[in-house]
């Protein structure tokens, strides 16, 4: 006990003849954990791992579109998870747990990207002191950086339609929103300092970073030293991932000459290169390998696995099972009803949503099931996105097993024991070949959508005929014994809409569409929801308890 007293009274001496603040000093500051582009690599890989594959991605925001849409049924007597009701509903005013690890999840791609940006602009475009003619700083440095801003501008951009008003095509937009950051905070008086952007001010941000990005990212990538491994790139931005979203973005903020122009560019490039193209409706859907990538994809959701290794076990879409037909257990593209577990088509228990009856009659693929007529159009029969995305399952029926051939044509599951009509389903989800069927990829851009969306603009400035001839490309890939169908005569907005419901229901843009034409978004099958017209004022999610009570500037 001496001993310790005798030691006490050392360390009080000692510190007695020095200041306190001379005695904390930290001689020797922490050096950045990036000093190699094989370095830098982590904090981008774990930014598109945050975006994709958190609980703020795996499909979420492809869910929420969906259900919010209009274009969502909810199944009788079913009660599905993920807050499902919530966003069916629109109830904009709930306190949801997923939009809290949405936004923090988000700010912490902002702060990874400011901290990887600021290292760049500190260390003057080259803090490694690379060979600037060296294939590591052409190849590797170069993308990086503007993949880091690709990433900080995607995050900016699923924040501001989140937890904003949208974006106003003809009214002001500088109402003070979310924290905008372009750098990283250092210390405590630069966290007091951040300030709240307007909307105008975080689309402006969200503009520069894909402007920066499609300039310095390349066509595709040239894998070299440290990332040559087949299957790399899948999931990441290149400079016509960047374009695409551009031209998303510009299209969403009605800045209809500013989208034109990068949908053009990206349409010019897939038709002059064949790098993208139109294969069969199911195709970007089937994949489970990264190296595998659809030509249609432009950007997918990778949760493939490289060279046969797989790791991470919740890297798939889960918000696929509450909103399409098929479970994580299935495997096998075609559907197929065999009774072993994890064997060919699993019909998922935990769907709690179909296409809306409303959408199917505009789709045409329904003849009037609003009034009870349920009848399948010959329209639908006919074209392959009916045959191969989408399905259809009879009212329920007690004593169906997996294995029998009614499994995968008659609602069997107990779960589905109160539904009486039939229902469409999306399936776009859990199609790969066994035994990765869960892991397979999604696509986020396809090319289809930039077709639909030049042809939408092409009308809208009164080109007709190049809007007719953007339709039928995507019309003649799904309906090549009826091609051609659009002409000037009759392509109009309501059948650009319409064509995109058939293309592009589940894939998460359906709301942008809407909101990107000023159309009134509709109720859907829903009594308790309305119409709502623009400019949307009140759709946006409230940002969540922690930031408004722990940040002043929302005081």
């Amino acid at each position: 006990m001496k001993s310790k007293y005798l030691t006490i009274l050392a360390c009080v001496g000692l510190l007695s003849f020095c200041s306190c603040d001379d005695f904390f000093e930290l001689k020797r500051p922490q050096e950045t954990q990036w000093t190699t582009t094989a370095t830098y690599e982590q904090g981008l890989s774990s930014a598109y791992v945050s975006l994709q594959w958190t609980d703020a991605g795996r499909g979420f925001p492809q869910y929420i579109d969906f259900l919010t849409s209009g274009t969502a049924s909810l199944m009788d007597g079913n009660t599905p998870g993920l807050d499902g009701e919530k966003y069916f509903y629109r109830s904009f005013d709930e306190k949801l747990g997923r939009m809290t690890t949405i936004w923090r999840t988000h700010y912490n791609v902002i702060t990874k990207c400011n901290l990887a940006l600021d290292v760049d602009r500190d260390g003057n475009g080259n803090p490694f002191n690379l060979d600037m003619r060296s294939d590591d700083f052409i190849h590797n440095y170069t993308r990086q950086v503007a993949e880091y801003h690709f990433c900080r501008a995607f995050a900016y951009f699923s924040l501001i339609r989140i937890f904003a008003a949208p974006y106003n095509h003809s009214g002001e937009n500088n109402q003070k929103v979310i924290p905008l950051k372009e750098s990283a905070a250092y210390s405590k008086e630069d966290v007091y300092n951040e300030e709240l952007g307007t909307v105008e001010e975080v689309y402006d941000l969200i503009i520069c970073d894909l402007k920066y990005a499609k300039e310095n990212l390349p066509d595709q990538f040239t894998l070299t030293s440290w990332n040559n491994v087949s299957g790399y790139e899948c999931g990441r931005a290149n400079k016509w991932v960047a374009t695409s979203l551009l031209g998303k973005v510009y299209f969403l903020m009605g800045k209809y000459a500013e989208a034109k122009a990068e949908f053009d560019a990206v349409i010019n490039y897939a038709e002059s290169t064949g790098t993208y193209k139109l294969e069969a409706p199911k195709d970007p859907f089937n994949k489970e390998k990264a190296q595998d990538v659809p030509k249609e994809s432009i950007w997918e959701f990778n949760s493939g696995f490289l060279d046969g290794k797989f790791e991470n076990h919740n890297n798939y879409m889960y918000c696929g099972m509450v909103m399409g037909l098929r479970f994580r257990d299935s495997n096998g593209d075609e559907l197929e009803s065999l009774p072993g577990n994890n064997e060919g088509t699993v019909i998922s228990s935990w769907n709690g949503f179909g296409i809306a009856y409303t959408s199917l009659k505009e789709m045409g693929w329904m003849k009037d099931p609003m009034n009870g007529d349920y009848t399948v159009t010959p329209e639908a029969e006919a074209d392959l996105r009916y045959q191969q995305v989408y399905h259809l399952m009879l009212p329920y029926k007690e004593g169906i097993k997996k294995g029998d051939l009614e499994y995968i044509t008659t609602e069997s599951l107990a779960g589905h024991s109160m539904v009486k009509t039939p229902h469409v389903y999306i399936d776009k989800f859990f199609r790969g070949a066994k035994p990765y069927g869960k892991f397979s990829k999604f696509p986020f851009i396809r090319l289809a959508d930039i077709y639909l969306l030049r042809a939408w603009l092409r009308w809208n400035s009164n080109d007709l005929q190049g809007a007719a001839d953007d339709l039928n490309i995507v019309w003649n890939r799904a309906n090549p014994q009826n091609p051609n169908i659009y002409t000037t005569s009759n392509v109009n907005h309501d059948a650009i809409y319409h064509e995109y419901l058939r293309e592009m229901t589940g894939e998460g843009w359906t709301v942008d569409f809407m909101m990107g034409t000023q159309m009134t978004i509709p109720a859907g099958d829903s009594k308790l929801n309305s119409s709502v017209a623009p400019p949307y004022s009140s759709w946006y999610w409230s940002i969540p308890d922690d930031e408004v009570n722990l940040n002043d500037k929302y005081q």
